[in-house]
């Protein structure tokens, strides 16, 4: 009978435990299949930025989780509401404000209504965005920034994992 190398013992190991662990993408209950959106909510003066991150969030789970979102009803349910906004000075050049900084906070419940549960609840989900003056750039491109952070931080936490 001929042994087997150690090498192969190795690779008939690597290759057997394998099929033990995989990376799902996603910490979702499986019964979990659709999710609404609900419109956030805004406690700011900034009245369009509750619409940006309504787009952001419903962008995001379509591209980084398998929920499929529903208007009515959905076996999941993400609730936020925009509580805080405030636009400031970042970085000066003597006198002149070179840049500035866009901070955001939001309150984020998300929901399995099949079972009840809570699956990720934070009153204080950041995003933030600088944006430099000199490059032509705006406030707009801050919030824009802003709510790509925030909304990285909402999925990192609702849907994404092992």
């Amino acid at each position: 009978m001929r042994r087997l190398s150690p090498f192969h013992l190795l690779t008939a190991a690597a290759l057997a435990l394998a099929g033990c662990y995989s990376f799902s993408g996603t910490t979702l209950p499986k019964h979990l299949r659709t999710v609404r959106i609900d419109p956030v909510g805004n406690k700011t003066l900034e009245s369009a930025l509750a619409d940006q991150i309504t787009q952001g969030l419903e962008e995001g789970f379509r591209s980084r989780s398998n929920l499929r979102k529903v208007n009515d009803g959905g076996d999941a349910e993400l609730v936020c509401i925009l509580t805080d906004y405030s636009h400031r000075p970042q970085t000066t050049s003597g006198a002149t404000v070179t840049s500035y900084r866009v901070d955001m906070l939001v309150s984020v419940l998300f929901i399995d209504r099949v079972k009840g549960d809570t699956l990720y609840k934070d009153d204080h989900v950041p995003g933030y965005g600088t944006y430099a003056v000199d490059k032509g750039e705006t406030e707009e491109t801050g919030k824009k920034l802003a709510v790509e952070s925030m909304v990285k931080v909402i999925l990192d936490n609702s849907v994404s994992g092992w």
